[in-house]
């Protein structure tokens, strides 16, 4: 089978506001829009020990080693200031948002090309965690984040997840 289970820091963000920022531009410049962030969020996540799975539209999937949390906020918060002055450049109103989850995938090589992509609930439910713009972890990331990272962190439910309080 090649397939295997695998508990992984799973990762998910786009471009908040984004229908709204392109609704006035022609397809080229959106096309260029989406080529700096894919560059930037590439470059972002591989940097931070991450491996991207997928890019979907305005948004990207991406993954970090179980023990990863830590590298995978770092990354975000990286790749919020890189799409603040993306939108700067662009005179566009664009903000990252993010959702990070600790949860166990199916990961391997799907369909004919034999394409690298993960599965499972818990692909689900970093996709399902919330959207727009901001941070938001799960549970069991926020459980992961030393004690001195979890400060800056407000809890929310149903599901429980945290959101970084301006500040």
């Amino acid at each position: 089978m090649p397939f295997r289970e695998r508990q992984l820091v799973t990762l998910m963000v786009d471009l908040a506001r984004f229908t709204h920022a392109v609704a006035g531009m022609n397809s080229l410049a959106v096309a260029g829009l989406i080529d700096r962030f894919y560059t930037a969020a590439s470059t972002t996540i591989t940097g931070h020990g991450g491996r991207v799975v997928k890019y979907l539209g305005d948004g990207c999937l991406a993954v970090f080693p179980s023990e990863g949390v830590v590298d995978a906020i770092d990354c975000v918060e990286e790749l919020s200031l890189l799409v603040d002055e993306l939108g700067a450049t662009l005179d566009a109103d664009l903000e990252l948002g993010a959702n990070i989850h600790l949860c166990t995938v199916a990961e391997g090589e799907f369909g004919t090309g034999g394409v690298y992509d993960i599965v499972g609930i818990g692909v689900v439910h970093t996709f399902r965690m919330g959207s727009g713009p901001g941070v938001r972890i799960s549970e069991p990331v926020y459980r992961k984040l030393p004690s001195a990272r979890r400060s800056p962190w407000a809890k929310y439910q149903p599901p429980a997840t945290y959101r970084k309080e301006a500040g």
